[in-house]
């Protein structure tokens, strides 16, 4: 059986092109004609090989999100106490976010709530990452009161949600052009309230 014609373009290379262009753009402002551009692709092959516009979107926001969490899950889950390894988490974080000039923040908090509304399957990935992101943090949360680094009256599911909060004011603050320096005090701020919760 013969074997079908090669793709003549790098999977990889493309969606990292259309990923950092949604970046920046977000889903809406992004035209086909820019993703040809960003990809190095003509219409028609993008269509063929990823689909449509919001289809390209959600692949990206899948790779972004994807890559970020098993980054962070990894520093979380870390032999560090829990002080140490949320520092580690929100320090990885803030140099993604800040990674680009101007700084860009994050690509779900940045531009997915802007299209949830629209576009349903978008609103339903960001609903799953918040989930996901909320249940790793609330494990490690859960993780440390059973160690003793949490008081027993703490709350871990509401800790977790106001860390996800926290770093989502980062995303936002990083793309408005908020410095590192504030941001990690921002950080470690919310850390200190959350490491002496007396629950309430």
């Amino acid at each position: 059986m013969p074997r079908g014609r090669p793709r003549k373009f790098d999977e990889d290379l493309a969606l990292m092109g259309a990923m950092n262009l949604f970046w920046a753009k977000g889903l809406s402002a992004t035209s086909l004609d820019d993703l040809a551009i960003a990809m190095s692709m003509n219409r028609p092959s993008i269509y063929n090989a990823f689909g449509n516009k919001e289809a390209i979107y959600r692949k990206s926001l899948e790779r972004f999100c994807g890559q970020l969490d098993q980054e962070l899950q990894s520093t979380l889950s870390s032999g560090k106490s829990l002080v140490g390894a949320l520092h580690a988490f929100f320090d990885q974080a803030i140099d993604v976010y800040c990674s680009s000039q101007p700084p860009l923040g994050c690509l779900m908090i940045c531009t997915a709530p802007s299209e949830a509304i629209n576009h349903p399957e978008v609103g339903d990935d960001l609903k799953g990452l918040i989930k996901r992101l909320d249940a790793g943090l609330t494990d490690r949360l859960v993780r440390a009161q059973h160690e003793g680094e949490l008081p027993e009256a703490a709350q871990p599911k509401l800790g977790a949600q106001l860390l996800q909060a926290t770093l989502q004011s980062i995303a936002l603050r990083a793309r408005s052009g908020h410095s590192k320096t504030s941001l990690r005090k921002l950080a470690r701020y919310s850390i200190n309230l959350i490491v002496s919760d007396k629950g309430g």
